[in-house]
């Protein structure tokens, strides 16, 4: 077994990323020009995996003449590999076959050679044959390519009537072109494609997004101390989103991988989405005298994804400022600001990203920005299979012409002070806002026909708070400068209303609950925690649902440091999330499919061989009822603790049998969300002046950067960073890579 752990180790080694740029600049009276590069190389830890990212920016601008200017700039970016790993659960994920349910004593070296001899590019070579597959086969012949390019870039004009009047005009292109292919070799069997007669499938997306504005700005001082900056202008939102994919149905040829070579007729399905939003808006800011300044915004957006008659909506907004050490002069205070805002959006049906238009019965579902149309709103019909048979399919959503557009509402108060000539800064902001009423399917009797009726309903309340603290305790005269910042932030959301006459949401929330409970199965124990094990030696599950914690983080921290001393300087951060509740997927599966290494020591260890004996030896820890019958509330609450008898636990049972009924149970898999990481570490030198003498250069550094150094957290087989937000589960996932890389930056 010793030696099929080595080659698992060798086989996932731990991957690399390099990045290296490039960036010059030219400036002059007229003209201003800037261009940077940077290739980025990633070595996967799985073989035959890699992804490269190339980029490109140009920018310049030229006056061509006191009144007039020009400016522009272009972005191109470019992400290719020719393979993307799958580590979804199922058997076409090398994680799943590896961590969660390979042998351990399948040595993978033997597996180099994965074609049967005289049955190649047809049957590849295996420990068994009905689920999963061989490492080596998956990492060179089960191949998803993924190619990417995204534009963009604008164009403005501006135009000054004199020193206070000016007009501006640009417009702005966002652009994307995708390709994912995916090689599904023949003798694969992922769910679903037991045929293990290949496939080959082509998903193509493309994205082109126009903002066009006309703005006309004012600048002077009306009175004296009295300033006032104002604009108008108007807006045009040109959006247009086309995708198709095509899949054979199992192949006639193996290894040829062409929609034309299907054994069966082509699936093939595409999918258009268009967009116009027409927009005026005006924003005016006045200060006063350099200390007191109020800021107001308003703005009309006419939206194409609402019903006629209620796609337009006006939001507006307002912010004020007070530089209090202006009016006031407190000891050791250099400057203080007191701050407010209130802003209110609206919005149209519309999703952030978007997945394939075909979903297979195995893998991942891959999302590309989107912030196009939904189609909730409208009475169509969908293509699809039933029974593998081609039909249409009605949707089982009413539709509302007087759906309204969805809103949300936000304020926050802060203050920044600087104390001892701003050697020591504080930031303290507090935010809340309103999310809603947002539109929303309201769950109906399917006596209707229908599942869901579109309304405008349900508000969450947000509220949190963030501080940022920085100081410079040590700057020397000679050059050693240590420089200090730290941040603290919360960000909670809570339910604050739902439908008229519901009283919870999804069974569990009531309104003041947080968004983020989490629900799921545990077991039943005695006042005092212990595990209560039932005749045969393994918990008792309790019947209902319970309340495991909560998916989101209290609070996210980090602090950063940077040395410097004359022309070089370090630079390292460590941040994290404190609190909250995930479940480890990773722990659930290993345990299950007897990976994980717990189940080959100690009591484990020995019950394991035992169980393949027909001996039961697994004893679990707990306590067995001995006197009374437990009652339940209708919360799966115990409530007759003083009616009940325990003892020590002393049934044995197999091991098989004991983690089964464990790590079916979510609460066994519960960690905290608690993580911290070695972020990020910098060294720089700056090249002496002296050098540059004489040269067009004018200024020149180098740094090598090294990012996700270290991790720290409950359990390491998963990165809980991956799961930021509310998700309540982690997946199946490859270990987070380390980077390493360099930048050269030179300005002319």
């Amino acid at each position: 077994m010793a030696r099929g752990k080595d080659n698992l180790k060798r086989f996932l080694e731990t991957g690399l990323l390099s990045n290296n740029s490039f960036s010059v600049a030219s400036t002059g009276e007229k003209h201003d020009l800037r261009f940077s590069a940077a290739h980025s190389y990633q070595k996967g830890i799985i073989p035959n995996t890699s992804l490269n990212i190339t980029n490109f920016s140009l920018s310049g601008g030229y006056k061509i003449s006191k009144k007039l200017s020009l400016n522009a700039n272009m972005a191109y970016s470019r992400q290719y590999t020719p393979n993307v790993p799958d580590v979804q659960y199922g058997p076409n994920s090398i994680i799943y076959n590896m961590i969660a349910w390979g042998g351990a004593d399948w040595d993978i070296d033997d597996m180099r050679n994965y074609w049967q001899p005289g049955k190649e590019g047809v049957q590849q070579v295996y420990a068994e044959y009905t689920r999963y597959h061989n490492p080596y086969f998956m990492s060179y012949e089960w191949l998803r390519g993924h190619y990417k390019n995204d534009l963009t870039g604008y164009a403005s004009m501006n135009y000054k009537f004199n020193n206070y009047l000016s007009l501006q005009a640009r417009t702005a292109v966002t652009s994307y072109d995708l390709f994912r292919s995916e090689k599904l070799p023949f003798s694969a069997h992922p769910y679903g494609r037991e045929g293990e007669m290949g496939d080959y499938r082509e998903d193509k997306r493309n994205l082109f997004e126009n903002n066009t504005d006309v703005l006309l700005s004012y600048d002077r001082y009306v009175i004296p101390k009295l300033s006032v900056h104002a604009t108008a202008g108007g807006n045009i939102r040109n959006y247009d989103f086309r995708s198709s994919f095509a899949t054979t149905d199992y192949m006639n040829v193996p290894g040829w991988y062409n929609l034309s070579n299907s054994l069966n007729p082509v699936k093939s399905y595409n999918f258009y989405s268009p967009i116009q939003v027409l927009s005026v808006y005006a924003t005016a800011d006045l200060t006063y005298d350099d200390f007191f300044t109020v800021s107001l915004t308003g703005r009309t957006d006419k939206n194409s994804t609402l019903p006629s008659g209620n796609n337009a909506y006006f939001y507006p907004s307002v912010s004020t400022s007070i530089e209090l050490s202006k009016l006031v002069t407190i000891p050791y205070v250099k400057s203080w600001k007191l701050r407010g805002s209130y802003a209110n959006v609206g919005g149209g049906m519309a999703y952030p990203t978007i997945g394939q238009l075909w979903i297979p019965s195995y893998g991942a579902n891959y999302n590309s920005p989107y912030d196009g149309p939904t189609y909730q709103n409208s009475a169509s019909y969908g293509i699809g299979l039933i029974q593998g048979i081609p039909a249409a399919s009605y949707t089982n959503t009413i539709t509302n012409p007087d759906l309204k557009p969805g809103s949300s509402s936000a304020w926050e108060v802060g203050t920044d002070v600087g104390l001892f000539d701003n050697k020591l800064m504080f930031d303290v902001t507090y935010f809340s806002s309103i999310d809603g009423p947002q539109i929303f399917p309201l769950p109906i009797s399917g006596a209707t026909g229908y599942n869901t009726a579109l309304v405008n309903g349900i508000k969450y309340l947000r509220k949190g708070i963030e501080l940022s603290v920085s100081a410079t305790p040590i700057n020397q005269a000679h050059g050693f400068r240590w420089d200090i910042s730290a941040n603290y932030s919360t960000n909670q959301s809570y339910l604050h209303e739902i439908y008229p006459n519901v009283d919870k949401l999804n069974i569990y929330l009531k309104v003041s609950d947080r968004m983020d409970k989490m629900y799921g199965t545990d077991f039943v124990r005695t006042a005092d925690g212990q595990l209560i094990n039932d005749a045969s030696g393994r918990p008792i599950r309790n019947s209902v649902t319970q309340y495991l914690g909560n998916a989101n983080s209290d609070w996210a921290g980090a602090i950063n440091n940077t040395l410097s001393y004359k022309n070089l300087s370090l630079k390292f951060q460590f941040d994290g999330r404190f609190g909250g509740t995930i479940l480890d997927y990773v722990e659930q599966k290993t345990y299950q499919g007897g990976r994980h290494i717990n189940t080959v020591l100690g009591e484990m260890g020995e019950a394991r061989i035992n169980d393949t004996k027909g001996i039961k030896s697994y004893v679990g820890e707990g306590v067995v009822l001995t006197g009374g019958k437990i009652e339940y509330d209708s919360d799966g609450k115990v409530t007759n603790y003083d009616q009940l008898q325990f003892a020590p636990n002393t049934t044995a049972t197999f091991l098989q049998d004991y983690i089964s009924r464990v790590y079916g149970t979510n609460s066994a898999y519960a960690i905290s969300r608690t993580y911290v990481k070695l972020r990020e570490v910098v060294l720089t030198y700056n090249l002496p002046q002296k050098f540059l003498q004489n040269t067009f250069v004018k200024q020149a550094n180098i740094s090598f950067v090294g990012r996700n150094l270290l991790y720290f957290a409950e359990r390491s087989d998963i990165d809980i960073e991956q799961y930021a937000g509310t998700n309540g589960s982690s997946g199946l996932q490859t270990p987070t890579t380390r980077r390493f890389g360099f930048n050269l930056n030179i300005t002319f």
